[in-house]
């Protein structure tokens, strides 16, 4: 059986690293969303690799360079991914148009699939008077 003194640091080490972060973790996406939780998350490995240079004295090789560069592709994939907005944009076009001499007033709603890139600026779009005639 451990010595007490090991016993009761295991559970010190147990409560912050197991403990507090699934309680962070979980806080953070309700708070964040698990889209952008999981970016943020996916950079616990670089500062782990950056403290075993610092704390461990750990060495440069080729195959932590070829690590590194795979694990630097996903992470940019997964940041680029959390800040696409995906969503839908639903909107209305009226317009007026005469047949044999009587005016028809017609609208046609409809909706456009956009993805942004951190831009969040008004929607610009143009539909010709033919566009909107075939979507009667």
């Amino acid at each position: 059986m451990p010595m007490l003194q090991y016993i009761v640091l295991a559970l010190m080490l147990g409560y912050v690293a197991y403990g507090i972060s699934i309680f962070l973790y979980v806080r953070a996406q309700r708070i964040l969303g698990a889209a952008k939780t999981s970016a943020y998350y996916a950079v616990a490995p670089f500062i782990g690799t950056f403290l075993s240079f610092i704390i461990l004295q750990e060495k440069l090789t080729d195959m932590y360079l070829l690590a590194l560069t795979i694990m630097l592709a996903g992470t940019a994939l997964v940041v680029v991914d959390t800040l696409i907005r995906h969503h839908v944009y639903v909107h209305q076009h009226t317009f007026i148009h005469t047949h044999d001499g009587n005016m028809h007033r017609h609208t046609v709603t409809h909706k456009h699939y956009h993805s942004h890139l951190i831009n969040e600026g008004p929607h610009r779009h143009y539909h010709s008077k033919k566009e909107l005639e075939k979507a009667l």
